[in-house]
Protein backbone atom coordinates (compact mmCIF):
# COMPACT_ATOMS: atom_id res chain seq x y z
CA UNK A 1 0.00 0.00 0.00
CA UNK A 2 1.03 3.71 -0.49
CA UNK A 3 1.31 6.12 2.07
CA UNK A 4 -0.19 9.45 0.84
CA UNK A 5 1.41 12.84 2.38
CA UNK A 6 -1.21 15.56 1.46
CA UNK A 7 0.24 19.16 1.61
CA UNK A 8 -2.52 21.94 2.16
CA UNK A 9 -0.74 25.67 2.50
CA UNK A 10 -3.47 28.18 2.89
CA UNK A 11 -3.67 31.67 3.14
CA UNK A 12 -7.37 33.72 2.96
CA UNK A 13 -9.36 31.37 2.20
CA UNK A 14 -11.95 31.01 5.13
CA UNK A 15 -15.00 30.80 3.01
CA UNK A 16 -13.28 27.51 1.39
CA UNK A 17 -10.81 25.57 3.25
CA UNK A 18 -13.62 23.67 5.05
CA UNK A 19 -14.65 22.13 1.25
CA UNK A 20 -10.77 21.49 0.85
CA UNK A 21 -10.45 19.25 4.37
CA UNK A 22 -13.69 18.40 3.85
CA UNK A 23 -12.94 16.41 0.01
CA UNK A 24 -9.89 14.64 1.70
CA UNK A 25 -12.42 13.83 4.44
CA UNK A 26 -13.97 11.87 2.00
CA UNK A 27 -11.73 10.22 0.23
CA UNK A 28 -12.06 6.57 -0.20
CA UNK A 29 -7.97 5.48 0.33
CA UNK A 30 -7.49 5.68 3.51
CA UNK A 31 -3.66 5.65 3.54
CA UNK A 32 -3.16 9.23 4.14
CA UNK A 33 -2.09 12.05 5.89
CA UNK A 34 -2.24 15.94 5.61
CA UNK A 35 0.07 18.05 6.38
CA UNK A 36 -2.33 21.73 6.61
CA UNK A 37 -0.31 24.88 6.86
CA UNK A 38 -1.99 28.29 7.74
CA UNK A 39 -0.79 31.81 7.01
CA UNK A 40 -2.17 34.47 9.10
CA UNK A 41 -4.18 36.68 7.23
CA UNK A 42 -6.49 38.54 9.73
CA UNK A 43 -9.65 35.87 8.95
CA UNK A 44 -10.93 32.78 10.36
CA UNK A 45 -9.25 30.42 7.98
CA UNK A 46 -7.55 28.69 10.71
CA UNK A 47 -10.28 28.66 13.46
CA UNK A 48 -12.49 26.60 10.46
CA UNK A 49 -9.93 24.54 9.53
CA UNK A 50 -9.49 23.30 13.23
CA UNK A 51 -13.25 23.01 12.86
CA UNK A 52 -13.16 20.65 9.33
CA UNK A 53 -10.52 18.31 10.78
CA UNK A 54 -11.87 18.06 14.17
CA UNK A 55 -11.56 14.17 15.51
CA UNK A 56 -9.32 12.94 12.28
CA UNK A 57 -5.97 12.62 13.97
CA UNK A 58 -4.35 12.19 10.09
CA UNK A 59 -4.80 16.14 9.97
CA UNK A 60 -1.51 17.94 11.34
CA UNK A 61 -2.49 21.69 11.07
CA UNK A 62 -0.53 24.34 12.55
CA UNK A 63 -0.96 28.02 12.13
CA UNK A 64 2.34 30.38 11.68
CA UNK A 65 3.13 33.61 13.56
CA UNK A 66 3.49 35.37 10.04
CA UNK A 67 3.04 34.54 6.62
CA UNK A 68 5.26 32.26 5.30
CA UNK A 69 4.25 31.82 1.61
CA UNK A 70 3.69 28.85 -0.57
CA UNK A 71 7.30 27.47 -0.96
CA UNK A 72 8.25 28.08 2.36
CA UNK A 73 5.65 26.23 3.48
CA UNK A 74 5.53 23.62 1.08
CA UNK A 75 9.61 22.90 2.50
CA UNK A 76 8.72 22.80 6.31
CA UNK A 77 5.66 20.76 5.42
CA UNK A 78 7.04 18.37 3.74
CA UNK A 79 10.51 18.15 6.45
CA UNK A 80 7.59 17.59 9.50
CA UNK A 81 5.69 15.08 7.66
CA UNK A 82 8.43 12.70 8.28
CA UNK A 83 7.43 11.15 5.19
CA UNK A 84 9.51 8.12 4.00
CA UNK A 85 11.53 8.07 0.73
CA UNK A 86 8.96 5.53 -1.20
CA UNK A 87 5.86 8.07 0.54
CA UNK A 88 3.88 10.28 -2.05
CA UNK A 89 3.76 13.78 -1.44
CA UNK A 90 0.41 15.46 -3.18
CA UNK A 91 -0.25 19.01 -2.88
CA UNK A 92 -3.95 20.56 -2.42
CA UNK A 93 -3.97 24.37 -2.35
CA UNK A 94 -6.32 25.34 0.88
CA UNK A 95 -8.83 27.24 -1.67
CA UNK A 96 -9.65 23.95 -3.95
CA UNK A 97 -10.84 20.58 -3.06
CA UNK A 98 -10.47 17.29 -4.32
CA UNK A 99 -13.08 16.37 -7.60
CA UNK A 100 -14.19 13.18 -6.18
CA UNK A 101 -13.94 10.86 -3.61
CA UNK A 102 -11.95 8.52 -5.98
CA UNK A 103 -8.87 10.95 -6.18
CA UNK A 104 -6.62 9.36 -4.42
CA UNK A 105 -7.51 6.06 -5.69
CA UNK A 106 -6.27 7.36 -8.90
CA UNK A 107 -3.24 8.51 -7.96
CA UNK A 108 -2.42 5.55 -6.19
CA UNK A 109 -3.29 2.97 -8.75
CA UNK A 110 -0.91 5.22 -11.36
CA UNK A 111 2.07 4.82 -9.45
CA UNK A 112 0.74 1.13 -9.09
CA UNK A 113 0.16 0.44 -12.94
CA UNK A 114 2.87 2.76 -14.25
CA UNK A 115 5.96 2.36 -11.63
CA UNK A 116 6.16 6.19 -12.03
CA UNK A 117 8.51 8.81 -9.89
CA UNK A 118 5.76 11.69 -10.13
CA UNK A 119 2.12 12.28 -11.45
CA UNK A 120 0.43 15.63 -12.82
CA UNK A 121 -3.43 16.72 -14.09
CA UNK A 122 -6.04 16.82 -13.68
CA UNK A 123 -8.53 19.52 -13.00
CA UNK A 124 -11.74 21.77 -13.89
CA UNK A 125 -12.67 25.45 -12.64
CA UNK A 126 -15.77 26.35 -10.59
CA UNK A 127 -15.47 29.69 -13.19
CA UNK A 128 -18.97 29.07 -14.65
CA UNK A 129 -17.61 31.24 -17.86
CA UNK A 130 -16.02 28.16 -17.89
CA UNK A 131 -18.76 25.78 -18.20
CA UNK A 132 -18.02 24.09 -21.61
CA UNK A 133 -14.38 24.74 -21.54
CA UNK A 134 -12.72 22.63 -18.95
CA UNK A 135 -9.10 24.28 -18.94
CA UNK A 136 -7.31 21.67 -16.49
CA UNK A 137 -7.83 19.25 -18.73
CA UNK A 138 -4.42 19.46 -20.48
CA UNK A 139 -2.54 17.50 -22.09
CA UNK A 140 0.74 15.78 -21.27
CA UNK A 141 3.77 16.32 -22.59
CA UNK A 142 4.97 15.04 -25.65
CA UNK A 143 7.34 11.70 -24.96
CA UNK A 144 10.28 13.34 -26.59
CA UNK A 145 10.21 16.13 -24.52
CA UNK A 146 13.25 17.13 -23.68
CA UNK A 147 13.77 20.16 -22.56
CA UNK A 148 11.54 21.27 -20.19
CA UNK A 149 12.40 24.93 -19.34
CA UNK A 150 11.27 25.72 -22.78
CA UNK A 151 8.83 23.51 -23.45
CA UNK A 152 5.34 24.62 -22.86
CA UNK A 153 4.29 24.43 -19.52
CA UNK A 154 2.17 21.75 -19.17
CA UNK A 155 2.67 19.81 -15.72
CA UNK A 156 -0.53 21.21 -13.80
CA UNK A 157 -2.57 19.96 -10.34
CA UNK A 158 -2.81 17.88 -8.95
CA UNK A 159 1.16 17.56 -8.29
CA UNK A 160 2.30 14.70 -6.56
CA UNK A 161 5.62 12.53 -6.19
CA UNK A 162 7.87 10.62 -4.62
CA UNK A 163 9.55 11.77 -1.61
CA UNK A 164 13.24 10.32 -2.61
CA UNK A 165 13.06 12.59 -5.86
CA UNK A 166 12.50 15.73 -4.27
CA UNK A 167 14.75 15.00 -1.92
CA UNK A 168 17.28 15.51 -4.72
CA UNK A 169 16.61 19.25 -5.77
CA UNK A 170 18.82 21.85 -4.02
CA UNK A 171 17.85 24.09 -1.60
CA UNK A 172 19.19 26.64 -3.87
CA UNK A 173 16.25 26.31 -6.62
CA UNK A 174 13.78 26.93 -4.11
CA UNK A 175 14.98 30.19 -3.57
CA UNK A 176 15.16 33.75 -5.35
CA UNK A 177 18.25 35.85 -6.42
CA UNK A 178 18.42 37.37 -2.96
CA UNK A 179 17.90 34.06 -0.80
CA UNK A 180 15.01 34.02 -0.26
CA UNK A 181 12.20 31.36 -0.51
CA UNK A 182 10.02 32.18 -3.74
CA UNK A 183 6.73 33.20 -2.49
CA UNK A 184 4.89 31.79 -6.02
CA UNK A 185 5.56 30.40 -8.94
CA UNK A 186 6.49 27.38 -6.15
CA UNK A 187 4.83 24.91 -8.60
CA UNK A 188 7.81 25.34 -11.31
CA UNK A 189 10.62 25.65 -8.75
CA UNK A 190 10.17 21.75 -7.45
CA UNK A 191 8.28 20.66 -10.55
CA UNK A 192 11.26 21.33 -13.22
CA UNK A 193 13.96 20.01 -11.87
CA UNK A 194 11.49 16.56 -11.19
CA UNK A 195 10.80 16.66 -14.63
CA UNK A 196 14.28 16.70 -15.52
CA UNK A 197 15.36 14.31 -14.02
CA UNK A 198 12.33 11.79 -14.05
CA UNK A 199 11.91 12.61 -17.84
CA UNK A 200 8.04 11.54 -19.63
CA UNK A 201 9.02 7.91 -18.68
CA UNK A 202 8.54 8.27 -15.21
CA UNK A 203 6.43 11.68 -14.99
CA UNK A 204 2.73 10.44 -15.69
CA UNK A 205 -0.19 12.63 -16.39
CA UNK A 206 -3.78 11.94 -15.12
CA UNK A 207 -6.24 12.78 -17.83
CA UNK A 208 -8.95 12.31 -15.19
CA UNK A 209 -10.48 15.33 -13.01
CA UNK A 210 -8.97 14.98 -9.77
CA UNK A 211 -9.75 18.55 -8.26
CA UNK A 212 -11.94 21.72 -8.33
CA UNK A 213 -9.53 24.61 -9.24
CA UNK A 214 -11.16 27.44 -7.61
CA UNK A 215 -10.99 30.49 -9.81
CA UNK A 216 -13.74 32.79 -7.96
CA UNK A 217 -11.46 33.94 -5.33
CA UNK A 218 -10.04 37.24 -5.01
CA UNK A 219 -6.81 35.62 -3.46
CA UNK A 220 -5.82 34.02 -6.35
CA UNK A 221 -1.84 34.30 -7.45
CA UNK A 222 -2.84 35.09 -10.62
CA UNK A 223 -4.85 37.89 -9.85
CA UNK A 224 -2.77 39.88 -7.55
CA UNK A 225 0.68 38.77 -7.58
CA UNK A 226 0.78 37.77 -11.99
CA UNK A 227 4.37 40.26 -12.12
CA UNK A 228 5.76 38.37 -9.54
CA UNK A 229 5.16 35.21 -11.02
CA UNK A 230 6.07 36.00 -14.30
CA UNK A 231 9.74 37.13 -12.68
CA UNK A 232 9.82 34.49 -11.09
CA UNK A 233 9.00 31.85 -13.71
CA UNK A 234 11.69 33.91 -16.13
CA UNK A 235 14.53 32.89 -13.24
CA UNK A 236 13.74 29.46 -12.85
CA UNK A 237 13.82 28.81 -16.83
CA UNK A 238 16.83 30.52 -17.19
CA UNK A 239 18.73 28.02 -14.26
CA UNK A 240 20.40 24.79 -15.68
CA UNK A 241 18.74 22.08 -16.02
CA UNK A 242 18.76 18.77 -13.71
CA UNK A 243 20.21 15.82 -15.06
CA UNK A 244 18.07 12.47 -16.13
CA UNK A 245 18.12 9.78 -14.15
CA UNK A 246 18.39 6.34 -15.50
CA UNK A 247 17.12 4.96 -12.57
CA UNK A 248 16.46 5.70 -8.57
CA UNK A 249 19.45 6.32 -7.18
CA UNK A 250 20.25 3.90 -4.28
CA UNK A 251 20.75 6.33 -1.52
CA UNK A 252 19.22 9.36 -1.61
CA UNK A 253 20.27 12.96 -0.95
Amino acid sequence: MVNLVIVVNAGPCQDDIARGLGSIRAQRYSRWRAMVTIDPCGDATFDRALAAAAGDPRFDIRLNEQRQFSMANLVAAISRSGASSDDVIVVLDGDDWFGTDQTLDTIVATYGRFDCWMTYGSWISNDPSHQGMPRGLWPAYPDDTEDFRRAEWLHTAVRTWKRWLWDLIDDRDFRDERGDYFRVTEDQACMLPMLEMSGTARARHIPDVLMVYNRMTPHACGKIRRDEMQRNADLIRRRPPYHRLAARPSVSV
